[in-house]
Parts: C-alpha cells; sequence; structure tokens
C-alpha cells in the first residue's frame, strides 16, 4: 500500500510499517516525513508533539525570544514562567544571589531591602530594630529607639522622654513640665521639675503658686 508522510511533529526513523511517533518534550519537528526531531536551542523546551522552532520556550530562570537561545536570568531578577517574557527584579524585601532563579529569598526577620537586590547583605535592619546586615534584626527595647535602617544600634530615650514599648523609632514627650531621665520605660519616670508640682508622677505640673516654692524634682 501506498506509504502517507509523517505528520509537522512526528517522525519515523526506521523502514517499515510502523507507526510515526511524537516529537518527545524539547524537541520539534517542522516537515513532514521526518526521520528525527530537532532538539530545542539552549535552555529552552518545548511540549510532546511540537512542530515549530517557536514552540520552543524559555524555561523558567531563562529570557529570550521564543525559538532562540535563552540566558539566565540575572543576579537580583527572577521568572517563574517558561515563555518570552523578560524576567522580572526581586520585590523590596526579597533578595537572589544565583543566576537562573525562579524565586527572590525573603530578608530575615525585622530587615528589609531595596527591589532587584542580589546578595542577603542588602537585607539591613528596618527603623525600630537592631543588628548586622543579612541577619535577622532585634526590635530596640523599651525605653530606647532607632529612627533610620541599618545595622546601627538603638539609643536610650533622652531626658525628657520615654518609650514604652519595644520596636520603637521615636520616644515621647514627658508631659508638660516634667522631666525624667535617659532611657525611661513608663510615663510614671516624668516627674515634676523644681518649682512645679502634681498630685502623682507622669502628668502634667502646675507651677508652685506665688508666695510657694519647690527646689526638688518630682510630684
Amino acid at each position: 500500500v501506498a506509504c502517507s508522510a509523517c505528520d509537522l511533529g512526528k517522525f519515523k526513523a526506521t523502514n517499515g510499517s510502523g507507526s510515526c511517533m511524537a516529537c518527545a518534550a524539547g524537541e520539534y519537528q517542522n516537515r513532514t516525513g521526518g526521520t528525527g526531531c530537532m532538539g530545542c536551542p539552549g535552555n529552552s523546551s518545548s511540549a510532546v508533539l511540537s512542530d515549530a522552532l517557536t514552540d520552543c520556550l524559555c524555561n523558567v530562570g531563562f529570557e529570550g525570544a521564543d525559538g532562540s537561545t535563552c540566558s539566565a536570568c540575572g543576579v537580583g531578577y527572577y521568572k517563574a514562567v517558561n515563555g518570552s517574557s523578560p524576567c522580572l527584579g526581586c520585590d523590596t524585601g526579597t533578595y537572589l544571589d544565583v543566576r537562573g532563579g525562579t524565586v527572590c529569598s525573603s530578608c530575615p526577620s525585622n530587615t528589609s531591602s531595596l527591589g532587584m537586590s542580589d546578595a542577603v547583605t542588602d537585607c539591613i535592619c528596618l527603623v525600630g530594630s537592631e543588628g548586622s546586615d543579612g541577619a535577622a534584626c532585634s526590635p530596640c527595647a523599651e525605653g530606647t529607639f532607632k529612627a533610620v535602617n541599618g545595622s546601627g544600634s538603638c539609643t536610650l530615650c533622652a531626658a525628657g522622654t520615654y518609650l514604652n514599648a519595644s520596636g520603637g523609632s521615636v520616644c515621647l514627650l514627658c508631659p508638660a513640665n516634667t522631666i525624667s531621665g535617659n532611657g525611661s520605660v513608663l510615663i510614671e519616670s516624668c516627674i515634676c521639675e523644681a518649682g512645679f508640682e502634681a498630685g502623682r508622677d507622669g502628668v502634667a505640673c502646675s507651677a508652685c503658686d506665688l508666695g510657694k516654692f519647690k527646689a526638688t524634682n518630682g510630684s
């Protein structure tokens, strides 16, 4: 009987009455009557039965035009899907330190990074936290603060301020006419200045009346 040419995307490598076979994934055949299939260009792949070079799509982690050799995403960039779409920069708070990546790594706790970061050391402590670049950072203790991102240390709240929570970026002012020591934690640490009085610590104080005086700090 007459024989028919193998369809596009199929091949038959031997003589005889056997059937044509589908090209495997990662191959294609763009001619009828093929005796073999062609491999996709570097770092690309295709589905079974592919019948055109342009069926070869860039693998995840690689970018380029359909049917061409694909290049690995650079550090700080990733690509999570097959195809001709470009690599994307890592989002803020993530990084990627290898080429050909498919997902960016999250920065350690209490740190963040700029977009397209390519090293864990790009992850720096957030305001209100202290530690080394690229490592998990610890919240500032009560009575201390840190107002900028980076590896600097937390600082004691100044006299006249306090902070009763951890992880602070700014200290709170004492009530009017009160004073506190460095590193104060509680509002009750704010006591009346000399010449001022109140019934208790941690509240605004009033000036001593005419004919009266108060020589020491306190309530």
